[in-house]
Parts: structure tokens; C-alpha cells; sequence
């Protein structure tokens, strides 16, 4: 079967697997199985496909009318512009975060400076392994409580060539990061989904991704309380702290900022306009 005919065979048995983007989902499929570009699709409509590598995408299409996110399927997700390793045991990079990286270099007005950074719940380790690779006198940080994430982000800060400038911690939020550490710039994606929520989540989300990554406990802010109890204590003086936050919850974290005597910035909305990052700075105690 040529290319042509073989994508348009697979959009076909997405589409009618209701699956949500059939055409771009089969483009993703087919460049990452056969090894091509954007631009190879276009030039190569003739390209034989083998009945092995038809079988190989015919199995990845049933995976995906079954659930099963693109992600997930192939191991591995772009984020600002860098392809990350993704396992059971991390969350997908989401465009959404990408909000998150162009907060961070905002703030910072020299790149050039060496500053330190704080990831909290990095999961595929994707914020700071994007923000070494634009600012290159910044060391970073990155704890999470499963070392299996932590081993999948090791071999991704490995793959972009930024291991010699970033330290991995196990740690239940900032229980195992040495006190004496202060940091210029904290960044997190925690849990925020309520646990009443998580069952009427789709079944991309809730049966392939880690409910560590996903439960924020019963009103979906437990993390963030927990983390902006200790954010005084962690931040340099005039440092930043910025969070991704699910939609509706903006009031609910400008209250728990103001309890903890921090500063809020800015919130600051993804493409959909909805409110997607918190910007905090450091507060006097």
C-alpha cells in the first residue's frame, strides 16, 4: 500500500473510533513509525509501506481507538520544540505548560545570568531541561517522589546535553531538599485535579497517566498548599515562583497566596484564554 493510501486508510478507522484529531494522530503515527517529515509526506505520496510496518501501525491505531494517547504509544511527546522520553510513570508534556517556560524567561531579563532553579513534580523533567537549554549559566533542580519518573527524566536531561547542570532529588515535595538551598526560580505542574473529579476524566488521561500526577486531593489544591507554606523560606529575595493551576481554581490559590504571605504577580492565560500560570514573587515574612 503507498503512504497516500495507508494514511488515509488510518484517518478513516480513527475518525471512526471517534477519536478527536484522526488526521493529525495518523501523521504523528506514520512520521514516528517510518521515520519521516512533514515534508517527506507531501513529496512521497508512492512510498511503499511494508506489511510489517503496516502491522506495526495498525496495532498503534487500535491502541489509539482504545485510549491510549499518542504519547504513550510511541514513548515519547515534543515540548518547546524538544522531544521528551514519556512512560507510565510520567504525565505527557502539555502545550498548556509551554505557558508556563515563556513566564519564566519573561521574568528573566539575562540569560546569561547563572541562577538556580527549583522544579517541583518534574515528572519527564520537561521545565527544567527546556529552561537549561535557553538560559546556559542556569543549574536546576528537579525532585519528585517516584524514582521511576526520576529515571525517565535523567535520560532526557541526558539526551539534551544539560545532566552536568541539573540535580535530581526523590522527595516528597520539599521534604529531601537540603534546607540551606535557596533558589531564584521555583517552577512546579502539580496535581490539581479534585478526587471526586478524577473518575469523569477521559480515559486517555485517567487509565495512562499516573494518578500521582493527576490527584491534587479533595479540593485540588493540597499541593499547592504544601508548597506555598515552605515558598518563603525557599525563594531568594526577589525571586519567582510560577505554577501551572486548572481551570476555576484562580481565586481559590490568590486566597492560599495571601494566607502565606507571598506576593502574587500575574496570572496569566493559555491560548484558550483560560487562566493557566500563577507568577508569584518573594513576600516579606
Amino acid at each position: 500500500m503507498t503512504l497516500s493510501d495507508f494514511l488515509q486508510t488510518i484517518r478513516t478507522e480513527l475518525e471512526q473510533g471517534n477519536v478527536e484529531t484522526p488526521s493529525l494522530d495518523a501523521r504523528t503515527i506514520v512520521k514516528a513509525r517510518l521515520g519521516l517529515s512533514d515534508a517527506d509526506i507531501i513529496a512521497k505520496p508512492d512510498l511503499e509501506i511494508s506489511s510489517k510496518q503496516q502491522k506495526q501501525i495498525e496495532r498503534d491505531v487500535k491502541d489509539r481507538i482504545a485510549g491510549k494517547p499518542v504519547s504513550k504509544i510511541l514513548g515519547q511527546k515534543e515540548f518547546w520544540g524538544l522531544d521528551f522520553k514519556v512512560t507510565a510513570e510520567t504525565l505527557s508534556p502539555r502545550p498548556e505548560t509551554e505557558i508556563l517556560i515563556e513566564a519564566v524567561l519573561d521574568f528573566v531579563t539575562d540569560k546569561d545570568q547563572p541562577l538556580n532553579i527549583l522544579d517541583l513534580g518534574t515528572g519527564t523533567g520537561c521545565i527544567p531541561i527546556a529552561l537549561l537549554k535557553e538560559l546556559p549559566n542556569t543549574r536546576a533542580v528537579a525532585v519528585d517522589l517516584s524514582e521511576a519518573a526520576l529515571d525517565v527524566a535523567r535520560e532526557n536531561a541526558r539526551a539534551h546535553g544539560v545532566e552536568d547542570r541539573i540535580e535530581f532529588i526523590q522527595s516528597d515535595w520539599f521534604e529531601n531538599v537540603p534546607e540551606q538551598m535557596r533558589f531564584d526560580v521555583v517552577t512546579s505542574n502539580p496535581p490539581y485535579i479534585a478526587n471526586p473529579d478524577l473518575k469523569s476524566l477521559p480515559k486517555e488521561v485517567k487509565n495512562h497517566d499516573p494518578i500521582l500526577s493527576l490527584d491534587g486531593g479533595a479540593d485540588g489544591l493540597e499541593p499547592y498548599k504544601i508548597i506555598f507554606d515552605q515558598l518563603t523560606h525557599r525563594l531568594k529575595e526577589g525571586g519567582h515562583a510560577f505554577f501551572e493551576f486548572g481551570s476555576g481554581q484562580r481565586e481559590s490559590l490568590e486566597r492560599l497566596v495571601r494566607d502565606s504571605h507571598t506576593n502574587p504577580v500575574r496570572v496569566i492565560p493559555d491560548l484558550a484564554g483560560i487562566d493557566r500560570v500563577l507568577e508569584i514573587k518573594m513576600g516579606k515574612r
